[in-house]
């Protein structure tokens, strides 16, 4: 499957493919920005709805952008927070509603419960006061085993709100006078549940409005919780090569390397830092350097469960093919003693190393495309 090794952003080269930690309120959880340059993460996705009441879009245009807010040089993108407005409210009806003019939802912050409505218009506004690489259009999520009657609900406003996101966008594009190479990107998303005529009618209909990338929208796991990567490889047949495909939400590292090897390039998950904080760290089983084809490798990595008990004396890194500074520096007998006494630096030592372990992951998939 085709996929672009590069894509230029402001001005600047990013190499595919890429992984983007969660740093959903504009922070990686017990470490900080020189942490994740040490561990090799190029970008960060945060976002929109939960930046929505805090800070606030305000606050984050004041300072210039969450860029200069969190102390970060490298990427950023913003996602719409589609796909949490739109999860909460599915789960109870209480906390908001969707019409076609976009979102209302509830959200307790700052001491109390207050009303927020987000359409197209004001999602790609809000993005800009982030000031983000790569927005996202505000999108359509529908649930799991959704009916052919929510499915072609949720792509009728998809394509709707992205045409929408697309007028204001270049609005606004134009009246801070940005130019093709100054711009920021939009990426529009692809929805249509487990339909695959679906899935091509929307991205049929995004691909006649323009848009500089693609997502990978929706629920796009089987009944066995398992990617669908049948579902993925046809919205990869249906989207244009030319552009860069975001895997939005992907994954574990297995569901990495099966995405790109559709022709995903771009991917994000809270799975490697909400993992290393719950004592799950993934370790290479295998010397990266000795794998000629990632691809087609079989049991190549695994996961150690930190807290188990015959950790207390083991005096071995992490793991020995990984050269984070939580393994150069620290045994896993010291690790499991931190996360026993509960010390915060257990949290940090672990999530530097399983995001160093995705950097490596995007090192090897590059040598190996």
């Amino acid at each position: 499957m085709d996929m672009l090794k590069t894509f230029e952003v402001k001005g600047k080269e990013m190499q595919l493919p890429v992984f983007f930690p969660d740093a959903t309120r504009g922070v990686i959880r017990s470490i900080d920005s020189q942490d994740l340059k040490n561990a090799g993460t190029l970008g960060l996705i945060v976002n929109t709805y939960h930046l929505l009441s805090q800070p606030g879009p305000s606050v984050l245009k004041h300072l210039g952008g969450v860029k200069n807010f969190m102390g970060w040089d490298g990427w950023i993108i913003s996602d719409s927070g589609g796909f949490q407005m739109f999860s909460l409210i599915q789960k109870n009806k209480s906390l908001g509603s969707i019409t076609k003019n976009g979102v209302t939802f509830h959200l307790h912050s700052k001491g109390g419960r207050k009303k927020y409505q987000i359409s197209p218009e004001e999602c790609i506004q809000i993005q800009f006061d982030i000031n983000s690489d790569i927005m996202i259009c505000l999108d359509y999520f529908t649930p799991f085993n959704a009916k052919d009657d929510e499915i072609k609900l949720s792509v009728d406003l998809t394509i709707e709100w992205a045409k929408r996101c697309k007028v204001e966008f270049e609005k606004r594009v134009k009246a801070r006078k940005l130019t093709e190479e100054t711009r920021p990107k939009l990426f529009g998303v692809v929805q249509g549940a487990h339909s695959k005529p679906e899935r091509e009618r929307c991205a049929i209909e995004l691909e006649k409005i323009g848009f500089d990338g693609y997502g990978l929208g929706g629920w796009v796991f089987n009944n066995e919780g398992e990617l669908d990567l049948d579902i993925i490889e046809h919205i990869s047949n249906v989207t244009p090569s030319n552009k860069p495909r975001y895997g939005l939400g992907v994954g574990n590292p297995q569901g990495v390397v099966d995405c790109v090897r559709l022709g995903w390039g771009i991917f994000d998950c809270v799975l490697p830092t909400r993992d290393a904080r719950h004592k799950r760290l993934y370790v290479w089983d295998k010397n990266p350097d000795d794998i000629k084809d990632i691809f087609t490798e079989k049991n190549w990595y695994s996961y150690l469960y930190i807290s188990r008990e015959k950790y207390v004396r083991d005096n071995a890194p992490i793991s020995e093919f990984c050269d984070c500074h939580a393994c150069k520096n620290y045994s896993r007998g010291y690790l499991q003693h931190l996360f026993t006494i509960e010390d915060t630096l257990a949290f940090r030592l672990a999530t530097i190393h399983n995001l160093r372990m995705y950097s490596m992951l995007m090192e090897k998939l590059k040598e190996s495309f």
